[in-house]
């Protein structure tokens, strides 16, 4: 199926990348993320929802044996494979819907930063964990990072972290939310939101043995450099959580 993330990052792959490098929070979530990945010396990566190609990249250059990078949008794809051939790496990269993917064979870790919450249905959430699954080792494991099923926009917007939430409202099961990143000019996005409950039933009909949900952490030294004040709503309601997955 075509997801809306098609259509919003087709068209807004520039500002996006402009955005992920300077939006101040990027910093402890992409910290987040790599300190549930670990060590990747020698292992396959499978990095899905991939836009440019940043944590395939990033984890090749930390030993990876494999990468092969998955994403909706073809220009995203097209950044992603211009970035490799501007630095010479062997990153393999393909346009595919996550809802319906293939198998590309049996990885030791798959990567899927920000893509749960562009399932638009439950249907869609079980088949991206289905196809992630299955592209898995046996006791392979699953680095998500994706919105919190705890998140309120009635505590608090999220404008002073580079997004700014335009509007929420009851959708299916769940919650869909208009958005847009302040970029200049603004790009305007769509995302879902699914409850616990939700996400740990496609877990566990996806076939994974064991899973934990891991809260996005503030270090001192972010503190330092931005302000209590600066990160107060970021730790008491955060947009993001991360959530890893042992198959």
């Amino acid at each position: 199926m075509m997801l809306e993330k098609d259509l919003d990052y087709n068209f807004i792959a520039d500002r996006y990348e402009h955005f992920m490098k300077a939006a101040a929070h990027i910093k402890v979530e992409v910290r987040t993320i790599l300190d549930s990945i670990g060590d990747v010396h020698g292992k396959s990566v499978l990095d899905v929802a991939c836009g440019n190609g940043y944590f395939g990249r990033k984890l090749r250059n930390c030993g990876a044996a494999k990468v092969v990078g998955i994403d909706i949008s073809e220009k995203m794809i097209e950044l992603a494979r211009a970035k490799s051939k501007q630095s010479g790496d062997d990153l393999e990269f393909h346009i595919r819907d996550v809802c319906d993917m293939e198998s590309f064979g049996k990885f030791d870790l798959v990567v899927a930063a920000w893509l749960f919450n562009y399932a638009e249905s439950l249907k869609d959430l079980e088949s991206m964990f289905y196809n992630i699954a299955r592209n898995l080792k046996p006791s392979g494991k699953l680095v998500a990072y994706t919105i919190s099923p705890d998140y309120r926009l009635e505590m608090g917007n999220y404008d002073v972290y580079g997004i700014n939430i335009l509007g929420k409202e009851p959708w299916k099961d769940g919650n869909r939310y208009q958005a847009e990143f302040l970029s200049m000019p603004p790009s305007p996005f769509t995302f879902y939101q699914w409850s616990r409950e939700d996400y740990e039933s496609a877990v566990e009909k996806a076939g994974f043995s064991q899973f934990e949900w891991k809260k996005t952490n503030v270090l001192e030294s972010d503190i330092q450099l931005h302000s209590q004040d600066f990160w107060s709503l970021f730790q008491q309601n955060c947009l993001n959580t991360g959530l890893n997955c042992h198959y």
